[in-house]
């Protein structure tokens, strides 16, 4: 009879390391799934800021931007008196 009870007891106790590793597994998947599509949404964060860098660095957007600054291109700079 001790036997039977210490085989149930090793059963119960494999039982809870099956149910206590599942969990973990669980916890850890759930996570990944965050970090995944937290990853997901910086990609395509970095991607428009590299498209809106690209943009603000056309010639004639720079121009645009020089003028209203109001710098003057050198095509058309005055030498001071």
């Amino acid at each position: 009879m001790r036997t039977a009870w210490r085989f149930g007891l090793l059963y119960l106790l494999a039982l809870l390391l099956v149910f206590a590793l599942g969990h973990r597994n669980q916890v850890e998947r759930a996570h990944l799934h965050a970090l995944e599509s937290q990853l997901q949404k910086l990609q395509a964060q970095e991607e428009a800021l590299l498209k809106e860098g690209w943009r603000a660095s056309q010639p004639h957007r720079v121009l645009e931007w020089a003028k209203e600054e109001g710098f003057v291109p050198m095509s058309q700079g005055r030498w001071g008196p």
